[in-house]
Protein backbone atom coordinates (compact mmCIF):
# COMPACT_ATOMS: atom_id res chain seq x y z
CA UNK A 1 0.00 0.00 0.00
CA UNK A 2 1.25 3.48 -0.81
CA UNK A 3 2.30 5.70 2.09
CA UNK A 4 2.84 8.82 -0.03
CA UNK A 5 3.74 10.26 -3.41
CA UNK A 6 5.92 13.32 -3.93
CA UNK A 7 7.03 15.27 -6.97
CA UNK A 8 9.46 18.11 -7.50
CA UNK A 9 10.40 20.21 -10.52
CA UNK A 10 13.57 22.29 -10.50
CA UNK A 11 15.17 24.60 -13.02
CA UNK A 12 18.64 23.15 -13.57
CA UNK A 13 20.10 26.66 -13.83
CA UNK A 14 19.29 27.31 -10.15
CA UNK A 15 21.57 24.47 -9.08
CA UNK A 16 24.23 25.55 -11.57
CA UNK A 17 24.20 29.03 -10.01
CA UNK A 18 24.26 27.68 -6.44
CA UNK A 19 27.17 25.36 -7.18
CA UNK A 20 29.11 28.18 -8.85
CA UNK A 21 28.49 30.38 -5.81
CA UNK A 22 28.99 27.93 -2.93
CA UNK A 23 31.08 25.07 -4.36
CA UNK A 24 32.22 22.50 -1.79
CA UNK A 25 30.12 24.14 0.96
CA UNK A 26 26.99 23.26 -1.04
CA UNK A 27 28.15 19.66 -1.35
CA UNK A 28 28.70 19.40 2.42
CA UNK A 29 25.23 20.81 3.15
CA UNK A 30 23.36 18.78 0.53
CA UNK A 31 24.87 15.33 0.03
CA UNK A 32 24.98 12.22 2.18
CA UNK A 33 28.37 10.43 2.21
CA UNK A 34 27.14 7.79 -0.26
CA UNK A 35 25.91 10.52 -2.62
CA UNK A 36 29.20 12.39 -2.27
CA UNK A 37 31.14 9.31 -3.39
CA UNK A 38 29.00 9.10 -6.53
CA UNK A 39 29.27 12.86 -7.07
CA UNK A 40 33.06 12.55 -7.14
CA UNK A 41 32.72 10.19 -10.14
CA UNK A 42 30.24 12.23 -12.20
CA UNK A 43 31.10 14.13 -15.36
CA UNK A 44 28.12 16.50 -14.99
CA UNK A 45 28.20 17.86 -11.44
CA UNK A 46 25.43 20.47 -11.77
CA UNK A 47 23.03 17.92 -13.26
CA UNK A 48 23.91 15.43 -10.49
CA UNK A 49 23.24 18.04 -7.78
CA UNK A 50 20.00 19.22 -9.36
CA UNK A 51 18.70 15.67 -9.62
CA UNK A 52 19.65 14.89 -6.01
CA UNK A 53 18.02 18.08 -4.73
CA UNK A 54 14.79 17.40 -6.65
CA UNK A 55 14.77 13.78 -5.44
CA UNK A 56 15.21 14.84 -1.82
CA UNK A 57 12.30 17.28 -2.17
CA UNK A 58 10.08 14.60 -3.71
CA UNK A 59 10.97 12.09 -0.98
CA UNK A 60 10.17 14.41 1.94
CA UNK A 61 6.93 15.43 0.25
CA UNK A 62 6.00 11.74 0.00
CA UNK A 63 6.91 11.34 3.70
CA UNK A 64 4.60 14.25 4.50
CA UNK A 65 7.26 16.03 6.54
CA UNK A 66 8.99 18.38 4.13
CA UNK A 67 12.33 19.50 5.52
CA UNK A 68 10.81 19.82 9.00
CA UNK A 69 9.48 17.53 11.75
CA UNK A 70 12.92 16.02 12.35
CA UNK A 71 13.94 15.64 8.69
CA UNK A 72 16.74 17.71 7.20
CA UNK A 73 18.07 17.78 3.66
CA UNK A 74 20.90 15.38 4.55
CA UNK A 75 18.50 12.86 6.08
CA UNK A 76 17.24 11.53 2.73
CA UNK A 77 19.04 10.87 -0.50
CA UNK A 78 19.38 8.91 -3.69
CA UNK A 79 22.19 6.74 -4.99
CA UNK A 80 22.37 4.76 -8.18
CA UNK A 81 22.74 1.01 -7.93
CA UNK A 82 25.08 -0.96 -10.22
CA UNK A 83 22.52 -0.79 -13.05
CA UNK A 84 21.99 2.95 -12.67
CA UNK A 85 18.61 2.66 -10.95
CA UNK A 86 18.09 5.39 -8.35
CA UNK A 87 17.54 4.05 -4.82
CA UNK A 88 16.28 5.94 -1.78
CA UNK A 89 18.64 6.07 1.20
CA UNK A 90 18.41 7.63 4.66
CA UNK A 91 20.79 8.97 7.28
CA UNK A 92 20.49 7.37 10.74
CA UNK A 93 18.11 10.19 11.81
CA UNK A 94 16.12 9.89 8.57
CA UNK A 95 15.89 6.14 9.13
CA UNK A 96 14.43 6.69 12.62
CA UNK A 97 11.82 9.12 11.27
CA UNK A 98 11.01 6.77 8.37
CA UNK A 99 10.39 3.88 10.76
CA UNK A 100 8.39 6.03 13.20
CA UNK A 101 6.11 7.13 10.36
CA UNK A 102 5.70 3.58 9.09
CA UNK A 103 7.40 4.21 5.74
CA UNK A 104 8.73 1.09 4.04
CA UNK A 105 10.42 0.81 0.68
CA UNK A 106 10.94 3.89 -1.45
CA UNK A 107 11.09 4.36 -5.19
CA UNK A 108 12.18 7.42 -7.12
CA UNK A 109 12.45 8.28 -10.77
CA UNK A 110 14.37 11.22 -12.21
CA UNK A 111 14.40 12.91 -15.59
CA UNK A 112 15.62 16.11 -17.17
CA UNK A 113 14.50 17.92 -20.29
CA UNK A 114 14.78 21.45 -21.59
CA UNK A 115 16.51 22.75 -18.47
CA UNK A 116 14.05 21.18 -16.03
CA UNK A 117 14.69 18.39 -13.55
CA UNK A 118 11.72 16.28 -12.45
CA UNK A 119 11.70 13.80 -9.58
CA UNK A 120 8.83 11.57 -8.50
CA UNK A 121 8.97 9.53 -5.30
CA UNK A 122 6.62 6.77 -4.17
CA UNK A 123 6.94 5.48 -0.62
CA UNK A 124 5.21 2.30 0.48
CA UNK A 125 3.84 1.53 3.91
CA UNK A 126 6.10 -0.57 6.09
CA UNK A 127 5.27 -4.27 6.27
CA UNK A 128 1.98 -4.12 4.37
CA UNK A 129 3.08 -6.18 1.36
CA UNK A 130 3.86 -9.27 3.45
CA UNK A 131 0.57 -8.96 5.36
CA UNK A 132 -1.41 -8.48 2.17
CA UNK A 133 0.20 -11.50 0.49
CA UNK A 134 -0.37 -13.79 3.46
CA UNK A 135 -3.94 -12.52 3.74
CA UNK A 136 -4.66 -13.45 0.12
CA UNK A 137 -3.16 -16.91 0.57
CA UNK A 138 -5.17 -17.41 3.72
CA UNK A 139 -8.36 -16.39 1.92
CA UNK A 140 -7.55 -18.75 -0.96
CA UNK A 141 -6.96 -21.65 1.47
CA UNK A 142 -10.25 -20.92 3.24
CA UNK A 143 -12.09 -20.83 -0.09
CA UNK A 144 -10.62 -24.22 -1.09
CA UNK A 145 -11.68 -25.78 2.22
CA UNK A 146 -15.28 -24.63 1.83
Amino acid sequence: MIFGIGIDVLEAQRMHDSYARFGAHLLDRLLLPQERRQFDLTRRPERFLAMRFAAKEAIVKAMGTGFAHGVWIRDVGVVQNAWGKPEVIYSPRGERVRRRLGVGEGHVTLTDEAGLIVAVAVLLRQGRAATRRSGKRGAAKRAVRQ
